[in-house]
């Protein structure tokens, strides 16, 4: 079993804490798609540890109401509570497509509201309600999955707006073999729920099917390269819509840094564009099929300004021993992108 198995079936109750960065922190895959007995890959992504949630309780019966969200009328425009101006995320609702499904079960009904396909990641808002307490950020047992996917990377926060009523937000990255489709289904079984506070978790059968295209993008290749500290990232291309740009870049390391560090990522950070607009950077998760040595990564930030000439951002190296046992960072040369 790899690495990056059993972290994924780690049961956090059973694991003595240890003093790490919030960066470490984010670097926990939450989950892996196996590929088959000959090849797998390793997906990474930026998030937090996740309990794994036990599915022993009793399940009720649950009904589907596919274009009725007004049934249960206690949530709209769900990203506002995720908004953030110089994140993508500021111009979701313009570019979202409506989902307005919703399910309930022994006690818990669930909407989606909405979600949006940017062509590299997918963006869903959905919403909680219950007279259970899930505490201040419940955890959940099964992520979203989506149709035709070699491997999936998946980051989400659930955040409580009331006593009875939760809002949350999930990316999902998948990677596919060959050509990325035009449109997408996306499926999602909770599973359960859990107050990651009293350990006490909610069991139900919720059944989430949908489809969203793709934005139209804009590709412009790159191919600009930097390397310091072992370490080599090419920008390879960036794509950009009316919702964000996507930059797609890959990492090679020296083997001799792996043999001190297994496990070293690159991630983009400090983007800003000759106006002097900054941008915050979301990570999309990577990809690698040679046990760390090299890696595909993406990157998404909002739209560029459209009066942008040039774009420049800086790759920042994560050295780790893995599990908290030790982290170094290090900054490498800013890469400008001549966007016109």
């Amino acid at each position: 079993m790899s690495y990056y198995k059993k972290l994924a079936n780690l049961n956090i109750d059973e694991i003595e804490p240890v003093a790490v960065s919030e960066i470490e922190k984010k670097r926990v895959k939450q989950h892996v798609m196996g590929l088959g007995a000959k090849k797998k890959i390793k997906v990474f992504k930026y998030m937090a540890v996740a309990a794994t949630i036990a599915l022993g309780a009793a399940i009720g019966a649950s009904f589907a109401v596919p274009s009725l969200a007004s049934q249960i009328p206690f949530m709209n425009n769900i990203m506002n509570y995720f908004k953030d101006e110089n994140s993508y995320t500021s111009n979701y609702s313009k570019f979202a497509t409506s989902i307005s499904q919703t399910q309930s079960s022994n006690g818990v009904s669930i909407m989606i509201e909405d979600a949006v396909f940017d062509g590299s990641s997918i963006t869903v808002s959905y919403a909680i309600e219950t007279d259970k307490d899930l505490g201040t950020s419940p955890g959940m047992s099964s992520a979203f999955n989506v149709k035709g996917a070699e491997a999936i990377g998946a980051a989400g926060t659930i955040k409580k707006v009331n006593d009875t009523t939760y809002v949350g937000t999930e990316k999902i990255t998948p990677t596919f073999r060959g050509s990325k489709p035009d449109r997408i289904e996306i499926s999602w079984e909770p599973g359960a729920f859990k107050n990651l506070e009293t350990k006490e978790s909610i069991a139900g059968d919720w059944h989430f099917t949908f489809e969203v295209s793709a934005l139209e993008n804009k590709t412009k290749l790159v191919n600009q390269s930097v390397t310091n500290h072992g370490v080599s990232v090419k920008i390879t291309s960036i794509e950009t819509n009316g919702l964000s740009t996507v930059i797609h870049y890959q990492q090679l390391v020296e083997r001799r840094i792996l043999e001190k560090w297994p496990h070293v990522t690159a991630e983009i950070k400090n983007v800003q564009d000759d106006l002097g607009n900054s941008y915050s950077v979301d990570g999309n998760g990577g990809v690698s099929r040679d046990n760390g040595v090299s890696f595909e990564w993406g990157s998404t930030i909002k739209s560029i300004h459209p009066n942008a000439k040039s774009l420049t951002l800086v790759p920042v190296i994560y050295y780790s021993l893995g599990s908290g046992k030790g982290l170094e960072t290090k900054e490498m040369d800013p890469i400008t992108i001549k966007l016109k």
